[in-house]
């Protein structure tokens, strides 16, 4: 990857963004996105360059095709969510981590990726049509299942997490 649109949705402070090597940076768009309000305006002064917006990734606008990479740590909570904007994601009343997958896979363009860290259950519930539907919308490049202590060292946490990447 050298460069195009990018959009970090959930970002908080944009750790990715943050951590993106210069010459991707010069060679790019930032979007990001965060609902909590101090976050977000934390990460706009942060990221001047950035059009940060504050609000929940399922009320942006994002037309098809127009994305080059999504990056995100997605939130994870036992939340469903309705697309009042997008009658093809309103159908699926996905849960809030793989309503990301699915908003993400039609907004990317063609060859470009979609790079999330995740719950394992996006991966291990048992129904499986959301699965069904990142299959029709992207190709799965790769899955990474990270130790339950992955992240127990900078967030303090334990809990076993997924990296999965799609074309």
């Amino acid at each position: 990857f050298k460069g195009g649109n990018i959009n970090e949705p959930a970002m908080g402070l944009g750790h990715f963004f943050g951590l993106m090597p210069a010459e991707i940076v010069n060679q790019s768009r930032l979007f990001g996105v965060e609902l909590d309000p101090l976050t977000a305006r934390l990460a706009k002064q942060l990221y001047p360059q950035a059009d940060v917006q504050n609000r929940g990734f399922q009320d942006v606008f994002i037309a098809d095709d127009s994305m080059d990479l999504f990056i995100s740590n997605v939130p994870f909570a036992d939340v469903t969510i309705v697309d009042e904007n997008d009658a093809r994601l309103r159908s699926l009343k996905a849960s809030l981590h793989d309503y990301y997958f699915s908003k993400a896979l039609r907004k990317t363009r063609p060859g470009g990726l979609v790079v999330f860290i995740t719950s394992r259950y996006s991966l291990d519930k048992k129904a499986s049509r959301w699965r069904e539907d990142w299959q029709r919308h992207g190709n799965l490049l790769g899955a990474i299942r990270l130790p339950r202590t992955a992240f127990k060292g900078n967030a303090n946490t334990e809990v076993v997490t997924d990296i999965l990447i799609f074309q």
